[in-house]
């Protein structure tokens, strides 16, 4: 089942009013494959307790939620918001494995844990939501299977837009118009994403 487009403001404020909605659904399948990309880069030593970190994070997420105002222009994005709980959490992980090692190594994974998000780590969660939009497009049962195919062959597979258009027997300007729908579906998937 495809993810719905949006992660609207009526969405936090039913989440917000009630931790036990089913609407949590909605929000944990939107997010979790791309917080899950970004805790990968950042940090792959914590590969092992992935799934347990973003759990914790929705956790922490749905005691927020009552006190949370969606104001992106003020506030920063959604996904700004939620990606800092994860980043504490993975420090709160990479410290209590310190304790645990009594090591004192890691103090640059740590410091950069506690900083505002960079650009590059920015770009990069960008770049995972992208990669789980086009995933949910693939994935989308509305979408002809043909539509995907001419969509990967030119867009992804760098096929001349003539030779696709050929061996499907459709006109050149169709499998532009193919490709320019596809595009803006995955660019309105990725920044609902990416928020």
């Amino acid at each position: 089942m495809p993810v719905p487009p949006t992660t609207s403001t009526t969405l936090l404020r039913d989440l917000g009013a009630d931790a036990q909605s089913p609407r949590w659904a909605e929000l944990v399948a939107r997010y979790r494959p791309a917080l899950l990309s970004f805790l990968a880069a950042k940090f792959p030593t914590l590969a092992d307790a992935a799934d347990d970190l973003v759990q914790e994070t929705f956790l922490a997420l749905a005691k927020r939620l009552p006190d949370y105002r969606h104001a992106p222009d003020e506030k920063g994005h959604f996904r700004s918001y939620l990606a800092g709980i994860l980043r504490f959490k993975a420090a709160d992980e990479i410290r209590r494995r310190l304790r645990e090692e009594g090591a004192l190594a890691g103090a640059a994974e740590r410091a950069s844990a506690a900083a505002d998000p960079t650009e590059e780590e920015l770009r990069e969660w960008r770049h995972a939501a992208y990669e789980v939009a086009l995933e949910q497009y693939l994935s989308d049962p509305s979408v002809q299977e043909r539509t995907k195919q001419v969509f990967l062959r030119v867009a992804l597979g760098g096929e001349r837009p003539e030779a696709v258009a050929a061996s499907y027997g459709i006109d050149r300007n169709a499998v532009d118009q193919i490709r320019a729908r596809a595009t803006r579906k995955l660019r309105v998937l990725a920044e609902e994403l990416a928020r």
